[in-house]
């Protein structure tokens, strides 16, 4: 200790000494919970689950009984093992940290956490003198009396009979843990947060996992939504909920300060001492006063007043509520004794629940410190009273042991017995339900008054007026039958836990947790969706759950995630939120920062419960998303109490009904009404899809998903060849041109895709068509670009298909209006088909020939400027090339969206400079070039704006609005200009050397395709022109006699090095050491020059014996053949006859003795040369080697039966088609009588895809009959998996094969009378083969299932590994279909290509 006085310090800690308080209390978990795994494993012998006939100590007894207990949450051994460590190591350090916290308030006589000199805290000296225990028993003694003292006043913390009980420190454990302690200063012990900072970073390794987690387990609910609220968020919400209705209820509203009166540093910096702040208006400096006052509920007595907080946590929220509710009993009672008060809050105002254990524990404390500091500070003693902090953890439902107390109160078998099991029963198998637990629901029906009174005459002494009297006299009951074992425990936590549930509260106060769809374990999920109103979201069900609880006119205070204001799917809650279930006083935008260590965008808002007023509500809005962390509490001061001067807009009184101009109603309180009225238009980009009763200009729809992206899409420089086609994926440049750098594979009109198990086609129609493609997930807007016809779409790169013309359309959707537009409707970074169909489209912009030409002219100098991009489909050669007026296309960028350059008449490449001009001035003129374009492109896009706000009216200042939110709500910022002036463009830009070396590889990718084979060696071989060669061949076609020149000036750009000793040193060096890389980069990874090398080969390496460059679209299975033969021997040829002359030459006594010593260098190069081609050979051998799949006998038996099985129900299946057709064909036949409206229609939409996927099932087949020597193509395996989707069930809604035969089974007598009265007509006889043999039919489909699960069982079912071994099965065949990576990984395996692919390719 370090003798500080019991002054209580500020409310919260600050920065720094929280990271420090992080770092000891992170320091204390590895330490204990080492320590507890030791004694489990090593002391008890529990690191495995004894057999159950094991014979157990009761020690260890217990401990499998608690460590089963965790089990409870779906745990096998190991798992509840790990969770009970956590459990008990928890408990230990959150107890340590509980004394020494009293202990710094002198609440401990004498000190238990302490050390001193000699070894003993000064309460084990007291039993080491006065009860001569021995001292290395005394110290842990001390501990556990200390532990059942405090106990007897605050069980939930310090009670010893707990399952995290069982196991104590040892001696050195708990001394190293108390010395932990003495690390973290006495002040900050005492501040009311700290044990609030101990849970959190106590659990930050758990939350951190769980951060990366889909979906949560029950157990992950409550550390994954562990976030301490700040301090001054606390005081917003609780002065403006408790506070007010408090002075409303008394009708001291005119009490509050005026907003002027106190400054903001006043406001923040008051203190909570009785002095000054002796009375609510004087504490409660966050409260932001009314207008108009409003209705509060009444109350006699400060007693009456009830505050919940369903999801406690460590109670901030009710160790400031208890603050305001001190003031009340001041008030209310200023002749009660002041040192009383504390005691009777705990007792009658404040209630938590919380699903951890632990939250409620540390609640339960730090109210007993606050109430105890209050109590002494008063001059008087303090006695916890029973405290309503209840845990709702699922394992308090388990009450097996409990029920026949049950039984005996209740009457076993009543109705209410029943309702009780059936409550019991959902929690118990429901966990992380929590507070949201219906109870009300439950029991109401059943909870009748004089009988529960009968039944519990000993316990009550009149009738129940409630469920939550009712109940409290049965928790009574229960209290007085039941024992200490840990099931009848679990009895009274849990009706404690349906009391607390059935109260009425005045205040409800909460950050609850966070979650939807994967965040919400599915028992709990499927319980809200059955029993809430409002779509499954924690936070959202929270609130219903506190409007429940909340009585007329009473308050909920709350920090949750923003996403209420504009989600979709929380559209009904929000329409209610506004109107039906109350007013809201203010809500304030918090934005991102606002929790420590949580992502989330959060607002927090006071909602009165119930809409008692019959005049048309309004709400205060505070903005403070765009703001720091640091500064959001001032500028929140600043804000609500007139002390702000900034130029950006932060508070906002807007009138509910505003909201629902805009369809969906979302809260976007910044946007004028005149702006929303924009909303109300005859025509919209899609009225369907957005659920509006208009005009439609066109239909936005979702794209495609692969399942596998990795398997089916491909850059287009890698996929050069049939079957791939252009496929839009969003992207954050999709803005009037978007970056089509992706092909997909659509082989079959895309039948591998589609009968691939993730796959997701929709909307079918549109592929293939011009077409508007949008980015669905961006910061920012400006998101629609021009989609080339001849293209598919992803579900991220989603789709406008407009009816009217296309360009204006596009010019429109990329305006900052429209910007504006989605971002009333979602500030988020998703854009929902909804939300872009609910857009207005104003149809006199057709007319308006500016904004069809402009965005045109755009997209024509997009295409200028990424015309010199390798990633671009309109690549037409490096922007140095184009200032010579050379436009040098590849062979490898032949792309459909080509034609777009003619259509908009892009020029082609005109000379702006004479040959003879230096690379330097060159780069001069590109940079003139280029700034040219980009000037026009920002003109052209500014002119697009002015257009758009001219057509709607849109004033200055309206614009002004505009172009600010989207600064503030984007990653995009109009203000920002570029300055672009080319006249004064006099040297290169800073791009100037990255624009040399893409002179560099677009002269390599060229003269790589010109060869006849596909190679050109790095190294000097006798014969063959190495990289260098080309490259200086390149520059003499271009610049002829110049050529010499410019290649010394790239030289010199590459580096220093001097030419003295060879020509070029640092172009050849760069072409040897960095091109390959630089082409990996400048093609995202995805190289088509693959560089083959030695080097890695052996260890320590003499440079590099053998290197070459290997054009990826000529490789094939003779490569390895065409290096040995041509490039190999001679190179090997050539390192011999190098090394000959260097030994002869470093035995040459007449040399000096450097240059003896430059041939013995030049010998050892040429011997590692030697060496590294011999093991090359060798790799390439074992590459050449074929690997055949190991494929039993008995498979390939079961594979070719499977193959005639499916022969014969392909040709059943034909046939019932064929008759199908010719009955469809009679004249006295109408199909959709004969059977149902939609039956023939699905059959014809659907038989081409049902014949052709049972010709390749049985193509499948008989590949996998063969004997795992020849490669079976990848794709194959997903017809067995495809199989059950394919034939269906004989259900009438399955669109498989089989559902024809719920029809045909209708038609097995002929006779029937809906077939014919006279003689077996055409009609009869065709129905009759449709009924034949269907069981038969069945039968066969049947069997083919299971020939499909069989084969596919032996087989991987990962692409990854299929594709491999197709290319490997007989020796090294590359598959190009497959791309770069398949391709090149069995190379990286072998290390014959360079390191960086391992980095930065797979």
């Amino acid at each position: 200790m370090d003798g500080q006085s019991t002054q209580p310090r500020k409310a919260q800690l600050d920065k720094e000494e929280r990271e420090h308080l992080e770092d000891v209390v992170t320091e204390m978990r590895d330490r204990v919970e080492a320590n507890v795994r030791y004694q489990l494993e090593d002391e008890y012998n529990l690191d495995e689950k004894p057999d159950d006939d094991a014979s157990l100590s009761e020690e260890q007894e217990d401990l499998v009984e608690a460590i089963e207990l965790e089990a409870a949450d779906g745990h096998n051994w190991d798992g509840a093992h790990e969770q009970y460590i956590t459990g008990v190591g928890y408990t230990i350090v959150n107890r340590l940290a509980a004394l020494r916290c009293m202990e710094v308030r002198d609440f401990i006589d004498d000190e238990v956490t302490a050390f001193r000199d000699d070894g003993l805290t000064p309460a084990a000296d007291r039993l080491v003198t006065e009860e001569f225990m021995l001292e290395e028993e005394a110290v842990l003694e001390a501990y556990r009396n200390a532990c059942d003292n405090l106990a007897e006043e605050i069980e939930i913390l310090f009670d010893r009979s707990t399952v995290y009980s069982l196991i104590d420190p040892d001696d050195d454990t708990f001394e190293d843990l108390c010395g932990m302690l003495d690390k973290v200063s006495d002040e900050v012990w005492r501040g009311d947060d700290v044990l609030g900072w101990v849970y959190e970073y106590y659990n930050r390794p758990i939350v951190e996992a769980l951060d990366a987690k889909n979906t949560l387990e029950p157990e992950d609910v409550g550390p994954a939504n562990q976030f301490y609220t700040p301090h001054w968020v606390v005081r917003m919400l609780t002065d403006n909920s408790l506070g007010k209705l408090y002075l409303e209820a008394k009708g001291q509203e005119s009490a509050v300060p005026e907003p002027e009166a106190l400054s903001p540093e006043e406001r923040k910096e008051r203190l909570v001492t009785p002095e000054d702040s002796p009375t609510v208006p004087e504490l409660c400096t966050y409260l932001i006063p009314d207008e108009e006052a409003g209705d509060a509920p009444d109350f006699d007595h400060p007693s009456e007043l009830k505050v919940i907080d369903p999801a406690c946590g460590s109670g901030h929220f009710l160790l400031y509520a208890f603050d305001v509710l001190e003031r009340i009993w001041w008030e209310e009672e200023d002749e009660l004794d002041r040192a009383e008060i504390p005691a009777k809050i705990l007792e009658h105002n404040l209630y938590g629940v919380d699903i951890d254990l632990r939250s409620c524990q540390l609640s339960a404390f730090n109210l007993y410190l606050k109430a105890r500091t209050r109590a002494e500070e008063e001059d008087g003693q303090f006695e916890m009273p029973n405290v309503d902090i209840v845990c709702a953890d699922a394992r308090v439902a388990e009450v097996e042991e409990g029920a026949k107390v049950l039984d005996e109160i209740t009457g076993e078998g009543t109705d209410l017995r029943e309702a009780l099991s059936e409550i019991i029963d959902t929690f118990q198998h429901t966990e992380a339900l929590g507070s949201l637990l219906d109870v009300s629901g439950t029991l109401e029906d059943v909870f009748d008054s004089s009988k529960t009174q009968s039944e519990l005459t000993d316990y009550n002494d009149g009738a129940h007026q409630s469920l939550n009297s009712f109940l409290k006299a049965l928790r009574r009951a229960v209290e007085e039958r039941t024992s200490d074992s840990f099931g009848e425990q679990n009895l009274k936590s849990f009706l404690n836990l349906l009391v607390v549930l059935t109260q009425e509260y005045d205040v409800a106060l909460m950050n609850p947790p966070y979650g939807s769809q994967g965040r919400i374990p599915s028992n709990v999920r499927q319980y809200l969706e059955e029993e809430y109103r409002y779509t499954a979201e924690y936070y959202i069900n929270f609130f219903e759950r506190c409007m429940s609880m909340t009585q007329e006119t009473g308050r909920i205070g709350m920090i949750v995630p923003r996403t209420f204001m504009f989600k979709q799917s929380l559209e009904d809650f929000r329409e209610d939120f506004v109107g039906r279930l109350g007013t809201f006083d203010f809500l304030t935008e918090y934005g991102n920062d606002v929790l420590d260590n949580a992502t989330v965008r959060t607002a927090g808002t006071v909602v009165r419960s119930g809409n008692t007023t019959n005049k048309q509500p309004s709400a205060r809005f505070i903005r403070l998303h765009d703001v720091p962390k640091e500064k959001k509490e001032r500028l929140f001061l600043e804000t609500s109490f007139g002390r702000y001067d900034g130029n950006i807009e932060r508070n906002f009184v807007r009138d509910l009904e505003d909201f629902s101009l805009i369809p969906g109603s979302p809260l976007s309180y910044w946007m004028p009404k005149e702006i929303r009225g924009l909303f109300d238009s005859d025509i919209v980009f899609d009225a369907d899809n957005g659920g509006l009763d208009a005009e439609s200009a066109g239909s936005v729809k979702a794209g495609l998903t692969t399942g596998d992206n990795e398997r089916f899409v491909s850059r287009f420089w890698e996929s050069n060849g049939s079957g791939f086609v252009p496929y839009a994926k969003g992207g954050k440049d999709a803005w009037l041109l978007p970056r089509i750098d992706r092909t997909l594979y659509w082989g079959q009109n895309g039948s591998e895709v589609k009968r691939h198990s993730g796959s997701y086609p929709r909307n079918e129609d549109y592929y293939f068509e011009e077409v508007l493609t949008y980015t669905y997930l961006k910061e920012g807007g400006r998101r629609f670009g021009y989609l080339n016809p001849g293209s598919l779409f992803d579900h991220a790169g989603k789709i406008f298909a407009p009816d009217v013309e296309s360009w204006s359309m596009l010019g429109y959707a990329n305006s900052h209006l429209i910007t504006y537009l989605m971002l009333g409707q979602t500030p988020d970074r998703h854009w929902e088909v909804s939300h872009v169909s609910r857009l207005p489209w104003p149809s006199e912009l057709n007319d308006i020939e500016r904004i069809s030409q402009l965005p045109r002219d755009a997209v024509g100098h997009i295409i200028q400027k990424r015309q010199h991009e390798f990633n671009s489909p309109y690549y037409c050669g490096p922007v140095l090339l184009h200032i010579l007026g050379i436009d040098s296309d590849l062979p490898q960028y032949e792309h459909p969206h080509r034609k777009l350059r003619d259509e908009l008449n892009i020029e082609d490449a005109d000379s702006r400079i004479d040959r003879s001009a230096s690379i330097e001035e060159l780069g001069v003129e590109a940079a003139r070039h280029l700034e040219t374009v980009g000037e026009n492109f920002q003109s052209c896009t500014d002119d697009i704006d002015e257009a758009v706000f001219d057509s709607f009216g849109i004033t200055d200042e309206q614009r002004e609005i505009v172009l600010q939110e989207i600064a503030l709500r984007t990653n995009e910022d109009p203000y920002k200009r570029e300055e672009y002036n080319p006249e004064e463009v006099t040297e290169p830009s800073d791009e100037f050397p990255e624009q040399v070396k893409d002179l560099l590889l677009h002269f390599t990718l060229r003269a790589i395709h010109d060869t006849d084979d596909g190679i050109i060696p790095l190294s000097e071989i006798d014969g063959e022109n190495d990289l260098l060669t080309h490259i200086e061949m390149e520059f003499e076609r271009v610049w002829g006699k110049y050529a010499t020149d410019r290649l010394a000036e790239v030289d010199e750009i590459l580096g220093s090095r001097s030419a003295s000793d060879e020509a070029y040193p640092n172009l050849h060096a760069w072409l040897e050491d960095d091109l390959f890389e630089y082409h990996i980069s400048k093609f995202d990874r995805t190289p088509i020059l693959w560089r083959f090398s030695t080097e890695r080969l052996v260890s320590d390496p003499e440079g590099e014996g053998f290197g070459c460059l290997v054009d990826y679209h000529q490789l094939d299975a003779s490569i390895f053949d065409r290096l040995q033969n041509q490039y190999l021997e001679p190179r090997r040829t050539y390192l011999r006859e190098r090394r000959a002359a260097a030994n002869s030459r470093r035995n040459d006594e007449s040399l000096s003795t450097s240059e003896r010593a430059d041939a013995a260098e030049e010998y050892e190069r040429c011997e590692s040369g030697l060496e590294q081609l011999s093991v090359f050979e060798e790799q390439l051998g074992e590459l050449a080697e074929s690997n055949p799949r190991e494929w039993p006998e008995q498979n390939q038996e079961r594979a070719a039966e499977a193959a005639e099985r499916v022969a014969e129900f392909r040709e059943r299946t034909a046939s019932r088609l064929d008759t199908l057709e010719t009955l469809a064909g009679l004249d006295d036949v109408d199909m959709e009588d004969l059977f149902s409206p939609s039956f023939y229609e699905t059959v014809q939409e659907n038989q081409d895809e049902w014949l052709d996927a049972l010709d390749d099932l049985q193509t499948a087949f008989e590949t996998y009959a063969g004997d795992g020597s020849e490669p079976v193509e990848a794709h194959l395996y997903d017809l067995f998996e495809y199989y059950e989707d394919l034939v269906g069930s004989s259900h009438y809604a399955s669109n498989g094969i089989l559902f024809m035969t719920y029809y045909f089974d209708q038609f097995e007598d002929a006779g029937q009378a809906q077939i014919g009265d006279a003689g077996v007509s055409e009609r009869q006889r065709l129905l009759s083969e449709l009924a034949a043999d269907v069981d038969e039919y069945t039968q066969l489909a049947e069997e083919i299932s299971d020939d499909c699960d069989e084969v596919a069982a032996d087989i991987p079912n990962d692409w990854e590994d299929r594709a491999l071994s197709e290319v490997t099965t007989t020796g090294y065949q590359p598959v190009h279909k497959h791309g770069v990576a398949i391709n090149i990984t069995p190379l990286a395996e072998k290390d014959i290509i360079p390191e960086v692919v391992e980095d930065k390719v797979l």
